[in-house]
């Protein structure tokens, strides 16, 4: 070998390792703030395990009121002053029906309180408007009065913190106009006479809100990580803990400071979110997951702004239930023609809202948490029913059979000195679970009437197992919220880059400066393909004469196996050809080198901010003010970025050789004409959709200067249309002077005679 080649074959491996390696770096110092950075004199003190649960068993479930907990959970309210309908709205009759309605201990809103996009929705910024609305609202309900301030508690979703550069700017409304009026989240402890139970919110918004579309992911750093744990200390020894965040573990990054996210998770009951608003296509319409390894539930709720959802739970002697209502406001979502001067008269009609407490739904068992024995030992069969009316009559049936025992009201409302009521409307009635206890999964139905005639009927199954039944919900949600998306993205970008780069970049190039001769090899190569096409075209012809069904399946696999040995063959040829082309290949190279160390664009993140809010999007996480955000949402960015250079290198090398590389006359003249022609256009929509759409947008959004520096979209984009218009929408290319032009082969004898 030369040793010019040798050189390069070495300037070429060398650079390559240069560039992942400072991607290596890049990477490592875009997830320091994930860690705990730890001193000589930092001992790592771990939390104890929660308590297990004491022997004796609770007080029985008989029909006494007593030793019942009862709050609400509702999500992305998103109060937008350009949408005409839903949002405010909904949130006013939650406000003035559903809560005065339930009357729970507490209100528990996780996020998306306001909308915070433009007229177009398109660029997003903080709207004083849409939270003095939101102020407005509640304080017409009274809410953040009640029990000394602790019976409404928000928290911010991503919406809330879009375009604010920190949570000290001026641009941060949450701090002005929400009832917490701090960011980080908090921790409340509900202190009844029969437990203590702990309500512990996170705060996974980035410590800068980027504006869209970089604020999909959520993230905990250290310091996030050390608030959490410090909380969860706190709550330890609670009969429950309810973690609470706006986005759903699937989409969250967490960090570490002494413990993972998992394991502090083991002494978490349930895990509250929304973010996801049920996603599209019945995909979403129920997000919910048991995590057994830590053992709690993780239950997306739905949104408020256009599906008017809330969630009403109740702990029962600590077996918690929930039950998903949707306000009656008729057609959803409610129009609002009045905007943010929305206003409502008092309540509407509601129908009643029926929750059953004992026997518990088998599907939602916690039995890690909940002292599932007592159900065994119950007298009594208990249910809450929240009516705006009288309730006239409450039925029971069991596996489709009346229950024997007429349903009483056993219900009570409890007010404190400042005349803060909560309500506990329970009806009873006798039963023997024995009769049930039969290892078999049965089924309750509870119907209650009002004295208006608005009728409600659940139906809960129910066993006395210690697991809890499948959800088999995967269809509608269940493997979204299974998932690890920080996984998955670094991952399969990971991967994905990396077969990219090796087999379609440096590979035919360190291959192609193997060779002796390049000519003398191209031709040999073309001979090869011919032969290898006339064989395929011979297989096909037999194929359709075949008419015995088991040569048809050998032939079939034959086919199979030949056509992928063919397309494996003729693209590694074109792809060493490719790296033949200096013109080509270089700049091929460096959109490769890109995606590993340089940003895939800079621009203004947070328009909010001014100068400070410049930073850079590499794959790894956002560069902005001097420090690393490790958001997910760069991965997103990334993976497209390769997915469409992908595309490209696979492409275009066959469109750069010469067409007698692949096809032999005799089969070009049998291709359709407009073949090429749909290739073509498919490969310029690919490239418009995944690079020059996401181009305009981040124009759009963040600033000219985003194409001025995007070495991976806008670049990539306008060099992307270069070689299209260059390989395809010229009327001629001329043939480079390197590749000698062979002839092909005439078909096999056979083969032609067949086409014939």
């Amino acid at each position: 070998m030369e040793p010019r080649k040798i050189l390069s074959q070495v300037v070429l491996v060398l650079a390559t390792l240069l560039c992942w390696l400072y991607g290596l770096h890049l990477f490592t110092e875009a997830n320091r703030p994930l860690l705990r950075r730890h001193s000589l004199n930092d001992a790592l003190a771990p939390i104890p395990p929660r308590p297990s649960l004491p022997d004796q068993l609770p007080p029985v479930l008989d029909d006494s009121n007593d030793g019942v907990l009862t709050f609400i959970h509702a999500s992305d309210i998103h109060i937008s002053k350009y949408i005409r309908q839903g949002g405010l709205i909904h949130f006013l009759h939650f406000l003035h029906t559903a809560v005065p309605l339930i009357s729970p201990r507490l209100v528990a809103i996780t996020g998306d309180l306001t909308d915070g996009k433009d007229q177009q929705k398109l660029i997003s910024l903080q709207q004083p408007d849409e939270w003095k609305a939101y102020q407005r609202a509640l304080d017409s309900s009274g809410v953040k009065e009640r029990f000394n301030g602790t019976f409404y508690r928000d928290q911010r979703g991503n919406h809330d913190c879009f375009n604010v550069f920190a949570s000290d700017s001026a641009d941060n409304y949450f701090n002005t106009y929400s009832a917490a009026k701090e960011v980080g989240g908090y921790f409340l402890e509900i202190q009844e006479s029969f437990g203590s139970y702990a309500f512990v919110a996170s705060d996974g918004c980035p410590r800068h809100g980027f504006a869209r579309p970089l604020n999909f992911f959520g993230y905990l750093d250290a310091y996030g990580m050390q608030l959490l744990e410090g909380r969860l200390e706190r709550a330890r020894g609670s009969n429950h803990t309810f973690l609470l965040n706006h986005y759903p573990v699937s989409t969250m990054l967490y960090g570490r400071y002494n413990q993972t996210f998992a394991q502090l998770a083991r002494g978490v009951s349930v895990f509250l979110c929304g973010h996801l608003h049920q996603l599209v296509g019945g995909i979403g319409a129920q997000l919910q997951a048991y995590k057994a390894h830590e053992g709690y539930w993780e239950l997306e709720i739905g949104d408020m702004k256009e599906h008017a959802l809330y969630r009403v739970y109740a702990v029962d002697h600590d077996l918690v239930s929930f039950v998903d209502v949707t306000l009656p406001v008729g057609h959803l979502p409610m129009p609002n023609p009045q905007m943010l001067d929305a206003t409502v008269e008092g309540p509407i009609p509601h129908p009643p809202v029926v929750l059953v407490t004992n026997p518990k739904d088998a599907r939602y068992l916690l039995p890690q948490h909940e002292p599932l024995g007592i159900m065994r030992q119950s007298t009594h069969i208990r249910v809450l029913v929240w009516a705006d009316a009288d309730v006239t009559k409450v039925e029971m049936k069991i596996d489709g059979k009346a229950h024997p025992h007429a349903a009483v009201y056993r219900g009570k409302q409890t007010t404190d000195a400042k005349g803060d009521t909560v309500k506990t409307p329970l009806w009873v009635a006798p039963w023997d679970p024995a009769q049930y206890d039969d290892g078999l999964l049965h089924e309750l139905e509870v119907i209650a009437t009002d004295a208006e005639g608005k009728s409600t009927a659940v139906r809960v199954p129910f066993h006395f197992a210690a697991e809890p039944v499948p959800l088999e919900n995967d269809a509608r949600g269940g493997w979204i919220m299974r998932q690890s998306f920080p996984d998955i993205f670094r991952v399969s970008g990971l991967i994905s880059y990396l077969l990219m780069a090796v087999a379609l970049v440096v590979v035919p190039r360190l291959y192609f400066l193997a060779l002796r001769e390049p000519r003398a090899w191209m031709a040999a190569r073309t001979l090869a393909h011919h032969k290898d096409e006339a064989r395929l075209r011979h297989l096909r012809a037999t194929l359709v004469r075949c008419g015995n069904p088991v040569a048809l399946a050998k032939l079939l696999l034959a086919l199979v196996g030949e056509q992928t040995r063919f397309l494996v063959a003729t693209q590694f040829t074109a792809q060493v050809y490719f790296a033949s082309l200096p013109a080509f290949f270089y700049p091929a190279y460096f959109f490769t080198m890109a995606l590993a160390c340089l940003p895939l664009f800079s621009g203004l993140l947070i328009p909010s901010a001014g100068p400070l809010g410049v930073g850079s999007v590499y794959a790894y996480g956002i560069y902005i003010a001097g420090e690393w955000a490790p958001l997910l949402d760069s991965w997103t960015y990334a993976l497209a970025s390769i997915s469409a250079l992908g595309v490209l290198l696979v492409y275009l090398p066959v469109a750069a050789a010469p067409p007698a590389l692949f096809y032999s006359p005799y089969a070009n003249s049998g291709l359709p004409w407009y073949r090429g022609l749909a290739v073509r256009l498919a490969v310029a929509v690919y490239c418009v959709v995944y690079l020059g759409l996401p181009t305009l947008m981040t124009v759009y959004t963040y600033g000219f200067v985003s194409i001025v520096l995007g070495y991976s979209r806008a670049w990539l984009f306008m060099a992307a249309s270069i070689a299209l218009y260059v390989l395809d929408w010229r009327p001629s290319v001329a043939q480079p002077v390197a590749y000698v032009q062979v002839p092909p082969s005439p078909p096999e004898s056979g083969a032609r005679q067949e086409e014939e």
